[in-house]
């Protein structure tokens, strides 16, 4: 090992290395010659230099006579296609095991066109790398033409079994091989693997995976959890790493079990990782304390169960199951913040003058002790005099007193006005053999409010503490929404009847002012939806932009370590900061900028792929409950439209469905530049976000959620009269799409009277 200068007069070992380490794309032995500005007759020493530390591993050879560090991809790799954002950026992962982190690979397509890879697919790339394990590259070539990897339950076909397809608009009919190691009957969810095709016979794939009946409980949810590469079993090594544990004394920690912390969730959550308490302050003011499970005293840098975590990134809940992101001995237990019981906590402080500003705030580690497990519904039957509070195992100066802090913060979070959308949440309600019985819409109640606002205010008060302490934050930003997709949303305001001024700054008042127009009329859900759709996507970064909706300058996640890796990680910064000096061995351990960078895009990676995996699920639950419903005629609104049709909210946006344009009324349809409306040619047809349609039920497949529809009324002409087909004169109907395609016919019928 050479770690000073040689007497070759070549740099040391650990200058090699770290020039290496340094390079966007692997460098070639003269390029690590020039970059030490080393003559011509130190090349061939320096490439027995580099053999040397090829030999011992500390470096990779790479084609073209390039050297890498030994994790570091090659310039030119194939990748997997895993996911696309709504943005097209495109997530890849190398088709080969790596060593080291898992690598992240941002792809774009070539600027030259062609076809878009999908997900699953094999691509051959040029890679940049941008900080560890992070990369950006350009997809040079698509390797094969379909994913590769595919699900969907077995049917029946002529000549043997066929795939009926998961994904919405798989129609493609793919045989079925059998695998002897791998049996599979009629209705089983299946993964499957596309073999190479044969000359001109059609897709075949290889059955790799039987995830069971798909009419059994529990089916959607295994589907998902597949679909998504979602790890859901514990390696041994972190269940192990949990025996023993129990809850910490006092020593280093305020005890706080006097306090009557209480914890207010859902009726159905196993896990309370929050506890809040309030009580008045002399000038009128209040002082606001929020309790988070210490997950960071169980769950140290680097070991098993922090890898684990890391892998997950959070918790994902789907309708029937939950997948958490630390075993149940944690979760369930030992940071849940149970009643009557003594636990370890991560407490906040804080102060709030009478308009609901906050004046101070301060961090501690505590052993707290919950005084009482309440309900959202309890809560919100107390503040409506429903109920008493000894009926809910409570105390009416808690209750009184929490109400009237949040009523404080309430004022604040009015005056800064943040982005007021009023969205449902869809939340599946299933039977006694765990089948859906119903989805229902819940709007959020006051005692949900509450909590919402102690949490963010403890996320606040988190971010600016570790920005005064100068301390590493992992930042919830959310940017100010794209001027593209804000466009569209002028022509609707106008639509309904309010004002979006065209280049201008957007501030979330200016979309309130649209949302609060329609508020309690047939538009709200429509609107509420399409601003929802023009914002940018919140993530995790250590740049600190704020978070546009919230219409903060400053906020962090703190409230929910046992879910989110990104609470954990803020934990561990505070524990850093009130270390003053020494260095827990729970804290981030200086971690260094760049690795952060690479938790934040992972981490805002494996939220989207939980968000969509669960409205993936509830999309097949909604299905299934609309399996009764095919061939009848229902209501419904017009979500967004497509070159392709439209998208129908039905049943109040319990279900979507899809209306083809090829059931439409005929005519040549064309979509306005704001993507809210299209309009008929001829006809004057038009179909707009909104619209009132009567569709008919055509087909319902619950295992990919697709309903698909069928035009029966709905929309409006320019005449106000109903519009219907036209006719041609003749049999058969004119095309749905296009006016051209009688031209077409009849030029080919005449090029053939002229050949023939």
């Amino acid at each position: 090992m050479n770690d000073g200068a040689s007497a070759d007069g070549l740099p040391a070992d650990s200058a090699i290395l770290e020039f290496i380490d340094s390079c966007d794309a692997p460098p070639s032995v003269k390029e690590v010659a020039r970059a030490f500005s080393l003559p011509q007759e130190s090349r061939a020493p320096l490439r027995r230099r580099l053999r040397e530390l090829a030999e011992q591993g500390r470096i990779a050879r790479q084609p073209g006579r390039r050297v890498a560090a030994p994790d570091q991809l090659p310039e030119v790799t194939v990748l997997i296609i895993r996911k696309i954002d709504r943005d097209g950026t495109m997530l890849a992962v190398p088709e080969i095991e790596t060593s080291g982190p898992a690598p992240s690979v941002r792809l774009t397509s070539d600027a030259r066109g062609g076809r878009a890879a999908r997900v699953g697919q094999q691509v051959l790339a040029r890679l940049k790398r941008i900080s560890g394990a992070r990369y950006e590259g350009r997809i040079m070539r698509i390797l094969d033409s379909a994913p590769r990897r595919l699900f969907g339950t077995v049917a029946t076909g002529r000549g043997g079994m066929i795939l009926q397809q998961a994904s919405k608009g798989g129609r493609d009919t793919i045989t079925l091989e059998r695998n002897g190691d791998m049996p599979a009957a009629e209705g089983d969810l299946v993964e499957a693997e596309l073999l190479p095709r044969r000359g001109y016979l059609g897709k075949t794939a290889r059955i790799i995976d039987n995830l069971g009946p798909a009419d059994a409980p529990g089916a959607f949810s295994a589907l998902a959890l597949a679909e998504f590469d979602i790890p859901h079993v514990f390696p041994d090594a972190a269940v192990a790493a949990t025996d023993g544990m129990k809850v910490p004394g006092l020593r280093g920690r305020t005890d706080l079990r006097d306090r009557p912390f209480v914890t207010i969730d859902g009726a159905d959550a196993r896990d309370f990782d929050d506890a809040v308490h309030a009580e008045p302050r002399g000038d009128g003011g209040w002082q606001v304390s929020v309790a988070i499970a210490d997950v960071a005293h169980y769950v140290h840098p680097k070991s098993a169960l922090d890898t684990e975590a890391r892998r997950r990134g959070n918790s994902v809940y789907l309708p029937d199951r939950v997948v958490p992101m630390l075993p149940e001995a944690l979760s369930n237990d030992l940071c849940s913040l149970r009643p009557h019981e003594p636990r370890a906590a991560m407490v906040v402080e804080m102060g709030f003058d009478a308009a609901g500003q906050m004046t101070d705030a301060r961090f501690m580690r505590a052993l707290i002790r919950s005084a009482a497990r309440l309900t959202y519904d309890q809560v919100q039957a107390w503040h409506e005099g429903q109920t008493s509070a000894d009926d809910i195992g409570a105390d009416d100066a808690w209750l009184t007193n929490l109400f009237g802090a949040w009523q404080a913060l309430d004022a604040a979070r009015q005056a800064r006005e943040p982005l007021a959308l009023n969205l449902k949440e869809r939340r599946v309600l299933l039977d006694d053999d765990g089948l859906p019985a119903e989805i229902v819409q819940r709007a959020q109640s006051e005692s949900q409010r509450l909590i919402e606002d102690y949490m963010i205010a403890a996320n606040v008060a988190a971010a600016q503490s570790l920005i005064r302490a100068k301390r590493p934050c992992v930042f919830r930003v959310h940017d100010r929404p794209d001027p593209d997709r804000a466009d569209g949303l002028h022509d609707l305001a106008a639509a309904v009847g309010a004002k979006l001024a065209r280049g201008q700054v957007l501030r979330p008042h200016h979309f309130n002012a649209i949302l609060a127009h329609v508020a309690n009329t047939p538009d709200e859900k429509m609107i509420n939806e399409a601003v929802l759709r023009s914002q940018a996507k919140a993530v995790y970064s250590i740049d600190n932009i704020g978070h546009f909706g919230l219409s903060l300058r400053d906020y962090a996640h703190f409230t929910s370590p046992i879910r989110r890796y990104s609470d954990l990680l803020v934990h561990r910064a505070l524990i850093d900061m009130l270390a003053a000096g020494s260095t827990p061995r729970d804290g981030l351990g200086g971690v260094a900028a760049p690795d952060l960078v690479d938790v934040c895009t992972h981490i805002s990676e494996t939220e989207s792929r939980a968000a969509a995996a669960e409205r993936r699920t509830i999309d097949r639950f909604a299905a299934a409950l609309f399996v009764g419903k095919a061939g009848t005629v229902v209501e419904g609104i017009v979500s967004g439209v497509t070159g392709s049709g439209a998208f129908i909210n039905l049943e109040d946006g319990a279900a979507d469905g899809f209306l083809p344009i090829r059931s439409f009324p005929d005519d040549y349809y064309v979509i306005d530049e704001g993507g809210m409306r299209m309009r008929g040619r001829r006809n004057g047809m038009s179909v707009a976000v909104g619209d009132k349609m009567e569709v008919l039920v055509v087909e319902v497949t619950p295992v990919s959620g697709g309903i698909l529809l069928t035009y029966v009324g709905g929309g409006s002409t320019g005449s106000n009269r109903p519009p219907g087909r036209k006719s041609t004169g003749k049999k058969g109907k004119r095309n749905t799409t296009t006016q051209g395609a009688g031209k077409k016919r009849k030029a080919k019928a005449h090029r053939k009277r002229r050949t023939g």
